[in-house]
C-alpha cells in the first residue's frame, strides 16, 4: 500500500495545495508564522522523518533570479542568523512546550541544507497520537511552525522560491 503525506493548515483539516507563500514582506520583516499538521495514511508509523531545503523543483520557477541562487540566499541568511530571528527561514517543532522562542530553528548550512544534515522531527511535534523522535504515528499529526525573516540589510527584491522538503520511511 502506497503511503501519501497530507499537510494542512489546521488540525484534521483537509490538505493544502502547495506551493504556500509566507507572502510580501520588507526588509526587517518577519513573516506571519505559517502552522503546518502533517498526518499520512499509512497503516503503522512513519519513521526517520526530517526537514531540509533544496533549491525549487516543485513546478515552474517563478521568482526573480533563479532557484539556485534564492536556495544560496536563504542558507546564507540562516548562516549569519544569531539568537532566535533576523535573518532566514526558521522552524519550530516543539508544539509540546507552546512553540517557546528557543525551540526556533534556522535553517544553514550543516542544518537542514541537504537530506545528510536534515533537521530531524522531535517527537514533542506530535499533536494526536504518540511515538519517537522521527516518527508520526499510526492515525497521528505532527505540528510543526515556519516562518520568514527577510534580514534589514537585504537589498535584493522581488520572488524568492525554496523547496522544503520532508524525508520519511515507511513499512506500511
Amino acid at each position: 500500500m502506497t503511503t501519501s503525506v497530507k499537510f494542512s493548515l489546521s488540525s484534521g483539516a483537509q490538505p493544502v495545495f502547495l506551493p504556500q507563500s509566507v507572502g510580501t514582506m520588507s526588509p526587517g520583516t518577519q513573516s506571519s508564522v505559517l502552522d503546518l499538521y502533517i498526518t499520512h495514511t499509512g497503516t503503522a508509523k512513519i519513521e526517520n522523518c526530517k526537514f531540509y531545503l533544496l533549491p525549487y523543483t516543485a513546478g515552474v520557477y517563478l521568482g526573480t533570479r533563479n532557484a539556485q541562487d534564492d536556495y544560496d540566499l536563504v542558507i546564507g541568511w540562516g548562516n549569519a542568523a544569531t539568537g532566535y530571528s533576523g535573518r532566514g527561514l526558521w522552524v519550530n517543532m516543539n508544539n509540546d512546550g507552546g512553540f517557546p522562542t528557543e525551540s526556533w530553528q534556522v535553517f544553514k548550512t550543516n542544518q537542514g541544507d541537504t537530506l545528510a544534515n536534515a533537521i530531524e522531527l522531535p517527537a514533542a511535534a506530535i499533536s494526536i497520537g504518540s511515538g519517537s523522535a522521527g516518527e508520526i504515528p499510526s492515525s497521528g499529526e505532527a505540528h510543526i511552525r515556519l516562518r520568514m525573516d527577510i534580514p534589514s540589510d537585504e537589498t535584493l527584491t522581488g520572488t524568492f522560491y525554496v523547496d522544503i522538503l520532508m524525508y520519511y520511511t515507511t513499512t506500511s
